[in-house]
């Protein structure tokens, strides 16, 4: 056994330490294409042994399997060294880079360091998938068209999910810090992010039969791609059914498909189109459907099961818009988009289907012909609407109130400020105790 920790070794006392351990796997995977973690051994190298149960190096290994992505199959071996147990693990791969728990590591010497954007960025080039070359093509368009309040609102979700580490200073620094403004002219990266001039167009439609021959709502919605992420997402979430059921004593409501599996495919129509006039981004629900479609299809036509099985390493088709989304947490970890979305619709009992053409990738959930619940639904949207208006004539208004004006239990209250955050009418301001609710622009 190695007498010290290398950039291919790593020393951990016991399998309490097991998500150090992976990290530092992820990390040296990064480095080296390889790595061996050892548990009961201390950093100096001394071997104190590991108490081993019936399923400890199962558990190491699924543990292993689930965190590290893309998948790497790991060797797990038990070692007998002066009648003291410990634990090898062992890993290869060429699929570089690595994530653990959905951030990316390096190795330095013994360190395992957290990627700098731009090692991060080094790893996704690719000049014959990607359209990196569009992206940094400098446009016409200046710092004035940027929508700041946008921009710091970026800054501090990137600041507060821990990728960035950055006090804005003005729009100018933080678009350079970012690799979007050059020249005193924006990038086409940070004109599609975040210009105040409405650049994308998404086509938003519910028709009433699944032959689409007659609609009850269609709309062609303007902004950038955080306004139109989160467009789509509240076009969906305030038009597909909402299902109750009484548990115990408690009403429990819940959407028809999982709102984050929803998320995670209108966000991934967004990181991985290809911007093209004359093809739009699509949303559109029918009776039995909802259809999320982008132009430019998935790189070198990846079936989408590779990305969710492992058994594929990302591949980004935008890298600087896909790192900006990356860095504030809009998207959580590269190339398991898919992963997530398919583990839910397995969880809600949700099929879904795929579709990847010569210019355009479509993902559709299929939706339950029951339509029992509509009432409920109304009923759902109707409460929400009310706490809106409640909000509005008090912004300080607090949860408990809310329920004890409306009638109902503080935690359905709790559920319907969930949603309406996350389907962006509402947000809140300071603490719990001493903050307000404001309502933003989608909810009026």
């Amino acid at each position: 056994m190695e007498n010290r920790e290398l950039e291919t070794v790593e020393f951990k006392k016991s399998t309490s330490e097991l998500k150090q351990g992976i990290i530092s796997l992820s990390s040296m995977l990064n480095k080296s294409g390889n790595g061996i973690l050892y548990f009961g051994v201390l950093n100096d190298s001394t071997i104190i042994g590991q108490q081993i149960g019936k399923d400890t190096t199962h558990d190491i290994s699924v543990e292993i399997k689930n965190h590290i992505k893309p998948e790497v199959i790991p060797t797990v071996e038990l070692i007998n060294i002066d009648g003291k147990q410990i634990i090898k693990v062992s890993v290869a791969g060429d699929k570089k880079p690595y994530s653990a728990y959905g951030r990316y590591y390096i190795r330095s010497d013994d360190e395992d360091l957290l990627m700098s954007n731009e090692i991060l960025e080094q790893f996704f080039k690719d000049d014959s998938i990607d359209y990196s070359k569009w992206e940094n093509a400098i446009t016409e368009w200046t710092i004035d068209d940027i929508d700041e309040e946008r921009l710091i609102k970026y800054f501090n979700e990137a600041n507060e999910c821990g990728r960035l580490n950055y006090v804005y200073k003005d729009s100018i620094d933080a678009l350079t810090k970012l690799g979007l403004f050059k020249n005193n002219h924006l990038n086409n990266a940070g004109y599609y992010l975040f210009s105040k001039n409405k650049p994308l167009k998404l086509k938003l439609a519910v028709f009433n039969t699944d032959e689409r021959l007659s609609f009850s709502d269609i709309k062609l919605f303007e902004g950038n791609i955080f306004d139109c992420i989160e467009e789509g997402i509240r076009y969906i979430s305030e038009r597909m059914r909402w299902n109750a059921k009484i548990v115990g004593s408690k009403r429990i409501e819940s959407p028809e498909i999982p709102l984050e599996a929803i998320r995670e495919i209108v966000v991934n129509s967004f990181a991985h189109m290809k911007v093209n006039p004359a093809i739009l981004n699509e949303i559109y629900l029918t009776p039995t459907k909802i259809k999320i479609s982008n132009p430019g299809n998935i790189a070198k036509n990846i079936d989408p099961m590779d990305f969710a099985a492992g058994k594929q390493s990302p591949i980004l088709r935008n890298p600087l818009i896909d790192m900006t989304l990356y860095k504030n947490n809009t998207i959580d970890s590269f190339a398991t988009g898919f992963e997530r979305t398919f583990k839910l619709c397995k969880e809600a009992g949700i099929k879904w289907e795929y579709e990847n053409t010569k210019t355009s990738f479509s993902f559709t959930f299929i939706r339950s012909n029951d339509t029992t619940n509509d009432t409920t639904n109304d009923t759902i949207k109707n409460r929400q609407n009310e706490i809106i208006g409640l909000i509005k004539k008090v912004p300080s208004i607090t949860r408990k109130e809310i329920a004890q004006t409306l009638n109902i239990s503080e935690p359905t209250v709790s559920r319907d400020l969930k949603l309406l955050q996350q389907i962006g009418l509402i947000k809140r301001n300071g603490p719990n105790k001493t903050g307000y609710w404001e309502i933003l622009e989608n909810g009026k």
